[in-house]
């Protein structure tokens, strides 16, 4: 009986685990090269880096196009060292105070946009998105092209690389051949306990190994591994819930940002008047299309059909010249929503901050339908404020903090960040 129910306690931890395994963690520390690997290793760890590079990496950089940030194929070569992209992704505003060429070269070529700090992000990591990105270049997994550089790149791996595949079901099929075997080996071994029974003059009852189990403790161990299940999917339910991260809908009026403020050249704050200067970036009235529309009857996408809308919210008649009915306002649909107990002013960020609007809403020249572009997470905006220098720097409205320029002027300080100046304190952002 005592083997019987050793076996069965097998069965449940193998069950526990084939449950529980999806939930498992995973180290990130990975070498800088993967010439003394296995295939499965290297895929392990080509893996682990696309990971990291899908959660860090992918909102601001593209393969083989532009995005907020440079297109990352063959990036690597650009610098001199492993060592100075570490720096870079670690903080980039630092690099470039130190005269950094490739540094300033990057800064310069993407009009002064700041790449956030991933200060949180270990030298190992680092380095196995690099090896992620140089692995797979050379086998063409991102782009569809094989076009790796000779000799590896920086991270300086020539071996072959298989294309990584999803190996989770080798782990269930181990676990079910265990779970197997451990059910086996308890039936074995009450048999013998039987028979061992039977030669010394004590009969053991013969039942059915389910029979042997008590209900009360099937009951608990379900009970326990749904509590776990339910609760782990709860959680990360609750995490996701009211994020809309690449919330594209249509719009009333097809309007393309992509030929206004791309092709055209149309500042973004000429129609969003009110980023500089208010908490909110307004949405333009109808009144602000009509400056260029009245002498603009066509587009050179969809010709005079949305221009044609245009005139009707507005109470113009092209054919007259002239205004004829009160305008209607545009019902647009919002895209980029905070909870109702989020402070956001647009003013202190673009103003006072001087963030560049694309660093929030993505290349909004690019995009022919706008989408939400950053997750607007809490935890979003807080990495944000830890890693972001504020422009002290003959900026009035920072004057206050004396100390900070002090210790500047002394060198003992290099620059201020939002969090050093409250920028992490409850009360910023809810009230």
């Amino acid at each position: 009986m005592s083997n019987c129910k050793n076996g069965f306690k097998l069965f449940l931890l193998l069950f526990a685990i084939l449950i529980l395994a999806p939930f498992k963690s995973y180290s990130y520390d990975l070498p800088k090269t993967f010439s003394d690997l296995s295939d499965a290793e290297v895929a392990s760890r080509v893996d682990e880096g696309q990971k990291l590079f899908k959660a860090n990496c992918a909102a601001c950089h593209k393969v083989d196009a532009k995005l907020i940030g440079p297109p990352l194929a063959n990036v690597w070569q650009q610098w001199e060292t492993q060592d100075e992209i570490i720096q870079w992704v670690h903080n980039s505003q630092e690099l470039i105070k130190s005269g950094n060429p490739t540094a300033n070269k990057i800064f310069k070529e993407y009009n002064g946009s700041v790449m956030p700090a991933f200060a949180q992000l270990s030298e190992e990591q680092i380095e196995s998105i690099i090896d992620y990105y140089v692995q797979a270049e050379q086998q063409g997994l991102l782009s569809g092209n094989a076009k790796a550089p000779a000799g590896g790149g920086e991270g300086g791996a020539t071996t072959a690389l298989a294309k990584p595949a999803n190996n989770g079901w080798i782990l269930y099929v181990v676990i079910a051949a265990l779970a197997f075997m451990a059910i086996v080996l308890s039936s074995i071994t009450s048999k013998l306990h039987t028979v061992v029974g039977d030669k010394i003059g004590e009969p053991v009852e013969k039942q059915p190994l389910i029979g042997k189990i008590s209900k009360k403790k099937v009951i608990s161990t379900v009970v326990i591994l749904a509590v776990v299940f339910l609760g782990y999917n709860l959680v990360n339910g609750a995490i996701e819930l009211g994020r809309s991260q690449g919330y594209q809908p249509e719009q009333p009026i097809k309007f393309s940002h992509a030929l206004h403020a791309g092709q055209n050249k149309i500042d973004c704050q000429y129609c969003h008047s009110g980023a500089d200067k208010s908490r909110h970036a307004m949405i333009p009235s109808i009144a602000v299309c009509m400056n260029c529309h009245k002498y603009v009857d066509s587009g050179p996408k969809y010709g005079k059909k949305e221009i044609a809308k245009i005139y009707k919210y507005s109470g113009w008649d092209p054919s007259q010249g002239m205004f004829t009915k009160e305008p209607k306002p545009i019902e647009w649909v919002k895209i980029h929503n905070l909870p109702d107990h989020v402070y956001f002013n647009h003013a202190q960020h673009v103003k006072v901050g001087g963030i560049k609007c694309q660093t929030c809403h993505g290349n909004v020249q690019e995009m022919e339908v706008v989408k939400q572009f950053a997750p607007l997470s809490m935890g979003w905006c807080i990495n944000c404020h830890r890693n972001t220098d504020v422009q002290f720097a003959n900026n009035d409205y920072y004057s206050i903090f004396e100390k900070y320029h002090d210790e500047i002027k002394k060198g003992e300080r290099s620059g201020v960040t939002v969090k050093d100046i409250g920028g992490t304190e409850c009360g910023k952002c809810h009230y």
